[in-house]
């Protein structure tokens, strides 16, 4: 169990700490995908081709409704562009009309377990935009969207009331500075436009890949329900903005401290503030979703921590994470960057919106996260585990016997390990030494990361 000690002890953690878990790989694709990761989507269809093969699945949702309404794909430049066209576009609003922006909800968050789990912190939160809930009423037309610098892709799900499914999409865009961009590209405001290119991507496209929809929000296989997630919707949401939050007050000084002024995902800076997580949790709730698999329940892990010294009920869903039946937990500490750290990218950002440091020489300033957080973030293994536990933890998730056995990623099942061909097991071994940069590497770089001792670890259990 965490205690508060501990708690205390990541708060004042020494510089140093987490120095070592991410550093800025060489290579064209270096900034273009980060960490490191090579093209994830590589080999798939892409512009006019791909829009073409979307809009032949005859999907009913929103989304679709909106890129097939024409003969041709639509001109999007920017990632205003994209909220325009599926209406999600927020507009300034420095009076408090109530008439604007009626139809539109946003909320942010500086802690993902998706696909921004080691690039989404209080400096580049993910930003989440949505069709208002209607009271407490279903709404067969809902939309989402969800965007955080640093990557050239935005997701974006919505309801087909037709097919009573959820569909689920991801934009990969474009610049001009590819495939060199640095992270002045990448993590300020100019990721935001100047898109020379896109393809828009369904979930039945990038499902054996390691973007792959499903593996959150159809974790039961196919045929079974479709999720959205949001882990931590109970009050106070500790990990999202919430002015009224004393536990995010630090994390939202931080981005403002980055930001100032500055509009952010498209979002007026005024409206950063005035957001809520509510927004988001209602949606959910409305329309069958108040019930998550693994919750973060704010509430009774802050109570058990500050009246016991612990907390029973994250370290039962922490079980659970590294057991593999559930994708990763929040952490359970707020905030999970590191102080000094996060000093030196908020000044290295000042200086490089203000001209007095030159933009190639902004660093990541994603690279807060503290590094004795990065097991309870599941992305490194629990500390103790054998090779057998570390792969549970790191791969099963992924690799199960409920997700699409039509996958090849299926042929390296955790559940059947012991019975699995020798054949698999080199090849796994084989993909455990690949370079950071290549999209084949396991575990993907994206998502976790192993120390040589545990890799050493991970072979050995598959070298039986």
């Amino acid at each position: 169990m965490r205690t508060v000690l501990v708690l205390l002890a990541i708060a004042i953690a020494i510089p140093a700490c987490g120095s070592d878990q991410r550093t800025n790989n060489e290579g064209p694709d270096a900034a273009v995908i980060p960490p490191g990761e090579g093209d994830p989507l590589a080999g798939l269809p892409t512009g006019v081709e791909q829009w073409a093969a979307l809009c032949s699945r005859g999907y009913h949702d929103a989304i679709s409704t909106r890129f097939c309404s024409s003969s041709t794909p639509p001109a999007l430049t920017s990632l205003i562009d994209l909220e325009t066209l599926v209406g999600l576009r927020v507009l300034p609003n420095p009076n408090n009309d109530p008439t604007i922006n009626a139809n539109v909800r946003v909320t942010f968050t500086g802690h993902s377990t998706g696909i921004g789990l080691l690039t989404t912190t209080p400096l580049n939160p993910r930003a989440f935009i949505m069709t208002a809930p209607v009271s407490t009423n279903p709404n067969p037309s809902y939309q989402v969207l969800a965007f955080a610098r640093g990557e050239p892709f935005v997701e974006l799900v919505a309801n087909d009331a037709v097919a009573n499914t959820l569909r689920f999409f991801l934009v990969r865009f474009h610049l001009a500075c590819e495939p060199s961009c640095n992270y002045a590209d990448l993590l300020t405001p100019t990721v935001e436009s100047g898109w020379v290119d896109y393809t828009i991507y369904d979930d039945a496209t990038i499902k054996n890949t390691t973007l792959d929809c499903l593996t959150c929000h159809e974790p039961n296989g196919p045929g079974s329900k479709r999720l959205l997630r949001m882990q931590e919707n109970t009050h106070p949401w500790d990990h999202w903005f919430y002015v009224e939050n004393p536990n995010n007050h630090a994390t939202m000084v931080d981005f403002h401290a980055a930001h100032g002024t500055e509009d952010y995902a498209g979002i007026p800076a005024a409206i950063v503030d005035p957001s809520r997580p509510i927004a988001l949790q209602t949606l959910l709730q409305n329309n069958g979703f108040g019930t998550q698999p693994n919750a973060f329940d704010s509430t009774t892990i802050n109570g058990e921590l500050t009246t016991g010294g612990a907390s029973t009920t994250w370290d039962y869903v922490y079980a659970r994470a590294v057991a593999g039946t559930q994708i990763a937990v929040p952490y359970y500490g707020v905030p999970q960057t590191d102080p000094a750290i996060t000093t030196g990218m908020i000044q290295a950002y000042q200086q490089v919106m203000a001209g007095s440091r030159p933009r190639d020489q902004l660093p990541d300033i994603r690279a807060t996260l503290l590094d004795s957080a990065l097991p309870y973030m599941s992305v490194r293994p629990k500390p103790g585990l054998d090779g057998r536990g570390i792969l549970v933890h790191m791969c099963r998730t992924c690799h199960n016997s409920q997700l699409d056995q039509t996958q090849s990623r299926a042929l390296f099942n955790i559940d059947t390990l012991d019975q699995l061909p020798r054949m698999v097991k080199d090849t796994a071994i084989a993909r455990l030494q690949l370079p950071d940069t290549d999209a084949k590497k396991m575990p993907p770089v994206r998502f976790h990361a192993l120390s040589d001792a545990e890799r050493a670890l991970v072979i050995q259990e598959l070298s039986k």
